[in-house]
């Protein structure tokens, strides 16, 4: 008890949230969800706690290990205005986690000051961050984002070298996301202020393989408060391993180490016990209890997991229904229930799954996942 009482204290004070104490439905709702997300009952009596809210689906890069870079996008392009965005904010009002990411850059989106404003003031007790590519951190940004109300910026990178970075982040260069970096914290402490939390993340890939020790070095001489990511391409992009299981877990270990002995810490290492990529595991899923969800630019309602697919299979439109009604509509209760039987409930979840067990199989005529329907939204059904 001590010991989840001081877990809760360490949140709130990193994430200066406090205020929710003095607001009993949100704190009740999230304990509730906590308890349903062990559970996994078909119904849900609680609200999601975290969601993200897709600003824009567009991106000024197009990553390797991301569609974009196959010439492909998911569905078509668009930004949710300010208007539409006080509609979908308003129907989660219990947030606690709340990001401003989708497929896109968030800060590509013309109003994004504005948006976050807004989110802001109405969830002042939430958790608000947003993943970047960073190289859109020019000194307006960087000095804005201090006392935005943003509680944490997480800035992509997975490179070490610029050759890399410029292979594995095409369109974007390594020195001017470093450059972005400095300047925000710069800008910081100018202003004495501890928030936004700045963090990096690094997806270990093909291109990249060796090079996470000197990220890791890298993100210390920034300056960073912590690496917000380490983790696996296991979703399905596109992204085609060819490395071995050993070389993640020989990369893994020297980065813990090197981590250690410079005191950083990490919010998510990924680990070297590679169960996800056993051909014979069961199908588990927990984001149909909303852990998070995701609302892209058009309204759907969609997972809040990796796979780029998961906007083709639209659990509602919050813009044409409220999302209380979708949440708990035939859609969610019957893939909640095939999710608990361990069966993926659509093409789109198969993929997912069939893309993590097939990670490390042989590369010869191994096909990639890509031949999902893609749809315009107003052709989206339950």
């Amino acid at each position: 008890m001590l010991t989840s009482l001081l877990r809760t204290y360490q949140k709130l004070r990193d994430n200066d949230a406090f205020s929710i104490l003095a607001h009993p439905a949100v704190m009740a709702n999230y304990l509730l969800s906590e308890v349903e997300l062990r559970r996994r009952p078909d119904i849900m009596h609680s609200q999601p706690i975290g969601v993200e809210i897709e600003l824009t689906n567009r991106c000024n890069l197009a990553c390797v290990q991301c569609l974009r870079s196959r010439g492909m996008t998911a569905y078509e392009q668009g930004a949710m205005d300010r208007a539409t965005f006080g509609r979908v904010l308003a129907q989660f009002p219990y947030v606690i986690n709340l990001s401003l990411n989708g497929f896109g850059e968030a800060l590509q989106h013309p109003q994004f000051f504005e948006l976050l404003g807004d989110a802001r003031r109405q969830l002042p007790w939430a958790k608000i961050g947003i993943y970047s590519n960073g190289n859109l951190l020019d000194e307006a940004r960087a000095e804005r984002l201090v006392g935005s109300g943003l509680t944490e910026l997480n800035v992509s990178i997975d490179a070490a070298r610029p050759e890399t970075y410029g292979r594995v982040r095409r369109g974007g260069e390594l020195e001017v996301v470093h450059a972005g970096i400095r300047r925000f914290l710069r800008a910081r402490r100018a202003a004495g202020a501890r928030l936004p939390m700045i963090g990096t993340n690094f997806v270990l890939l093909n291109e990249n393989q060796g090079e996470l020790v000197r990220f890791i070095e890298q993100s210390a001489e920034l300056g960073v408060d912590f690496i917000n990511c380490v983790t696996y391409a296991t979703y399905d992009w596109g992204f085609d391993n060819r490395r071995s299981p050993g070389s993640y877990r020989l990369e893994l270990t020297a980065g813990r180490l090197r981590m250690a002995q410079l005191g950083m810490t990490s919010k998510s290492f990924a680990t070297d016990y590679l169960s996800w990529a056993d051909p014979r595991r069961p199908f588990d899923c927990s984001f149909f209890w909303g852990s998070p969800l995701r609302i892209t630019c058009f309204g759907d309602v969609a997972l809040g997991c990796c796979t780029p697919f998961k906007e083709t299979f639209s659990y509602g439109n919050v813009l044409r229904e409220p999302f209380e009604k979708i949440w708990n509509g035939p859609t969610f209760v019957r893939n909640r229930s095939r999710g608990r039987q361990h069966q993926p409930p659509n093409d789109t979840c198969a993929s997912c799954d069939r893309f993590a067990k097939e990670f490390f199989a042989p590369r010869e005529g191994k096909p990639l996942h890509l031949g999902l329907p893609r749809r315009r939204p107003e052709d989206r059904t339950n």
